[in-house]
Order: structure tokens, then sequence, then C-alpha cells
């Protein structure tokens, strides 16, 4: 099973089906539960500090980019693309909650995927690891 995709969006990382549609000339993408990969600000991007959250996020273009934005712990951050940072980790202050460890094996496959400013090969592993451990509908 590949990552979800939509004609207007491509692979953002959708954990579920999202629909793509056209407002003004603009793509957007409806409001739907996306995954995040979060690292800590304060400490150096690192196999221990690589997290992911689910949240729900709608999408739409800006320029070239498709954004939105997203509330993690009462703090609004802006969503650029696959992961919340195209392809990246989103730097926070603070972890959720319900943030989880990526996995080592995610992790390393995430960082040899080749995605280069979106979602690599690792996309279809990725998505399906949130489905288990973040629940879903496939």
């Amino acid at each position: 099973m590949g990552a979800p995709m939509t004609a207007l969006t491509g692979v953002i990382m959708y954990v579920e089906r999202t629909h793509g549609y056209y407002r003004g000339g603009e793509q957007c993408a409806s409001r739907a539960r996306f995954l995040l990969l979060l690292q800590l600000a304060d400490k150096p991007c690192s196999r221990e500090n690589t997290f992911a959250v689910v949240r729900k996020v709608a999408l739409r273009q800006l320029g070239h980019f498709m954004m939105g934005r997203v509330n993690l712990g009462g703090k609004w951050y802006s969503v650029s693309g696959a992961y919340g940072s195209d392809g990246l980790p989103m730097s926070v202050d603070k972890l959720p909650a319900d943030a989880v460890q990526l996995p080592a094996e995610l992790y390393d496959a995430w960082n040899n995927g080749e995605g280069w400013n979106s979602a690599g090969r690792e996309a279809p592993a990725m998505r399906e690891w949130a489905l288990q451990t973040f629940g879903g509908s496939r």
C-alpha cells in the first residue's frame, strides 16, 4: 500500500486520504489526519531526537508551497509539505504528550529515502507505521 496521493497535492503524508480541490485557482487539501515529524529545537537533529504525532491539518497553496498550520501543545506552528517541514522534522519547543519516538529503522529509511524536500521511498512504511501507532482507517 502506497502513501495517499491526490492529483493536486502529491505525497504529503496524510495518514488517511484527503480531498484535493481548487479554490480561486489555488490548490487545497481538506482537513485530514497528517503525520508530522518533530524534533526539540534545543537538541541536535538525531535518531534520539526525532518524534512523530498525527494531527488534523488542512493545506492550501501559497505561492509554490502547500501550507497550513497545526496546534501542538497550545502553540501554533506553520506546516509546509511532507512531515510538516518539507520533508524534514519540525522544530518545536516542547513535545506534545502523545509524541512517539520514531523507530530506528524508520529514521534510517527516512534519512536515506531521497525525499529532497518531500517524502521519499520511506513514505509507504511511514504511513503504515502511523496507522498502526496512532490508529485510523486504511
